[in-house]
């Protein structure tokens, strides 16, 4: 992925860093009585891809607890894993489906139905939600919340009533996703030592999906630092094999100046180390500047309190130098929140601090001028991959073929990179965002983006690789496969260069590397593999449903190396304690 030499087939690494790339026969020099040696077999390998906008602190805290609908081929399957969850969930633990699927993806193409909810989970309190415009809840749940007639609508939210008022189980969110987390933070939660364990598993999850690297974008109901103890204890015991750069999110509305003045007491921009290290604030500045990620719903705009609270927070941000993100997903929104940043950086300068817009599906080119002029950034995110349907009938074709417009904004020069938002709004699965930006269509198979904002293959991985490195300002650490960058790489499954477009959402790992050292393999790869997290309750649900659930076969595609050909990196020699070394012996140079 290094523009100068986009393609290698021999790659050094001594300790964590590549020290050197060659054609085949060209590095034999370095090898020593130390190096190991692992045939790629003519498989493509890949820098490690970097999410560059998720929600893994808070995902992994809950992943071991969560029936995950991701990639799930039919919501029959989905009701049958309800079924089988809601038989062995011990009181006071719920059934949990917590976004990334969509109706789209089924092949009943529809949602499930609150009698059917209630069906597969009887007595066990149950909290279905589809991305971040609506959950159901089923009767037990109302009844452990203890809603009724006088149970108001929550904020950002309303609840669905019968003739005679009472809640029949389905929220939806209106104006805010905060009607969603506040009913997902009644919840009972696992102990803090099996929520670590969760984070583990999280993690070994995105690593066989081949992340190395990821930007988590706070959340709401993650609060600094009390709910980052679990991977900050995995920071110190030397057990991350992510690489996390956190920015901290505003969590109490009206009082988010006081947030970011308690957390400029205790972490300090920069602090930590390449495995996980604070780079900054948002995606959250204030919650009045958020807008809505109901696409079924017109946006109203934001309060008008909006202006004087963002505006005390970002002098506050940037006079600290903090680079910052701010979620934006409306024009309309874009534009109002553009005028505070044009006022404060008339006293207090933005220059240089990595500042930037995401998400920003429906973006106007006056508002993309202004974020160049300003030297901001974009980070887009691939909602419309599960939600275009909706987006589509609100807003039309003409505005779902530019959502987001993705050739004015790299024409503009904009600093642009992609993520996932993962893991409700979005499934973590980044191959499905790399898809999305190649060929545009939903889950579903709507087609919806315009060619003139499709990627070629070359460019879509870049945006999940080196676009990403820049966000966290690692562009000179990771992303590319070259001397000086941190030994992060990818086998995949399949080359990714030459299947089909559809089968893109299919790849996984089967060898990932971070800092030359194996932290996940399969199939012919095992023996490399280090031992798999444990799974410290029976009852939870990853033990029977853990991972994206791939469409063609639970369980991960077929391995298939395809045939050797230029598109391929080919052997590698890779490192931890002296010298790995790769070689897959195709004869293709």
């Amino acid at each position: 992925m290094s523009k100068r030499r986009p393609f290698v087939s021999e790659i050094a690494v001594g300790g964590d860093t590549i020290i050197a790339t060659g054609s085949a026969g060209d590095l034999r020099h370095l090898r020593g009585p130390n190096t190991k040696v692992i045939d790629a077999s003519g498989r493509t390998v890949i820098p490690g891809l970097n999410d560059s906008h998720t929600h893994f602190i808070r995902g992994g805290l809950t992943y071991s607890m969560e029936v995950r609908w991701d990639g799930l081929p039919s919501l029959a399957e989905g009701l049958r894993m309800l079924r089988e969850q809601a038989r062995r969930t011990p009181a006071p633990h719920w059934v949990q489906v917590i976004g990334g699927w969509t109706w789209a993806q089924f092949a009943e193409k529809r949602y499930p139905t609150l009698d059917e909810i209630n069906a597969a989970t009887g007595d066990t309190p149950a909290m279905v939600m589809h991305l971040y415009d609506r959950a159901w809840l089923n009767r037990a749940a109302l009844r452990v919340l203890g809603w009724n007639r006088d149970t108001p609508d929550m904020f950002g939210g309303t609840i669905d009533r019968d003739a005679s008022g009472m809640p029949t189980g389905l929220v939806v969110a209106t104006t805010s996703l905060a009607s969603l987390v506040g009913v997902w933070l009644s919840i009972p939660r696992l102990s803090q030592e099996d929520q670590t364990i969760s984070t583990r598993h999280f993690m070994r999850e995105h690593n066989r999906l081949g992340i190395t690297s990821i930007v988590d974008a706070g959340g709401g109901g993650q609060n600094y630092p009390d709910n980052y103890r679990s991977i900050a204890q995995l920071a110190n015991d030397g057990l991350l094999t992510l690489r996390i750069g956190y920015t901290l999110f505003a969590q109490t509305p009206g009082k988010e100046i006081e947030n970011y003045s308690d957390w400029a007491q205790l972490v300090k921009l920069g602090q930590g180390d390449d495995y996980l290290r604070m780079i900054g604030a948002g995606e959250y500045l204030t919650w009045s500047a958020g807008d809505s990620t109901n696409f079924n719903k017109d946006w109203g705009g934001q309060p008008a309190i909006m202006e004087s609270q963002l505006t005390e927070v970002v002098e506050f941000v940037a006079g600290m130098r903090w680079p910052f993100r701010q979620h934006v997903t409306w024009d309309s929104s874009a534009q109002r929140i553009l005028a505070v940043l044009e006022k404060v950086h008339r006293e207090v300068p933005l220059t240089g601090l990595r500042w930037g817009f995401d998400h920003c599906e429906v973006l106007g080119p006056r508002s993309i001028e202004r974020i160049a002029a300003l030297g901001g950034s974009i980070n887009i995110q691939n909602r419309l991959s599960t939600d275009g349907e909706a987006f589509l009938a609100r807003q039309g074709a003409a505005a779902a073929a530019d959502a987001p417009p993705i050739a004015r904004i790299r024409g503009m020069g904009i600093p642009l990179s992609a993520g996932t938002d993962a893991n409700r709004a979005v499934s973590y699965n980044p191959w499905i965002g790399v898809h999305w930006l190649i060929t545009g269509e939903t889950l579903g198979g709507t087609k919806l983006n315009d060619e003139r904002n499709l990627l070629d293959r070359t460019e879509a991985l870049r945006m999940y690789t080196a676009a990403g490195a820049w966000i966290s300002g690692d562009e000179e650490r990771k992303g590319t496969l070259e001397a000086g960058r941190l030994a992060d790489l990818v086998f995949l499954s399949s080359d990714y260069f030459s299947i089909s477009e559809d089968e893109i959402r299919d790849l996984e790992s089967v060898l990932t590397m971070v800092g030359g050292k194996v932290v996940y393999a399969a199939g012919s790869y095992s023996e490399f593999a280090p031992p798999p997290p444990p799974i410290a309750q029976d009852w939870l649900p990853i033990k029977s449903y853990g991972g994206y659930q791939y469409q063609k076969r639970l369980g991960g595609p077929p391995v298939n190396p395809g045939p050797a050909h230029m598109g391929h990196s080919h052997p590698l020699i890779v490192g931890d304690q002296g010298i790995w070394s790769l070689d897959c012996g195709c004869g293709a140079y």
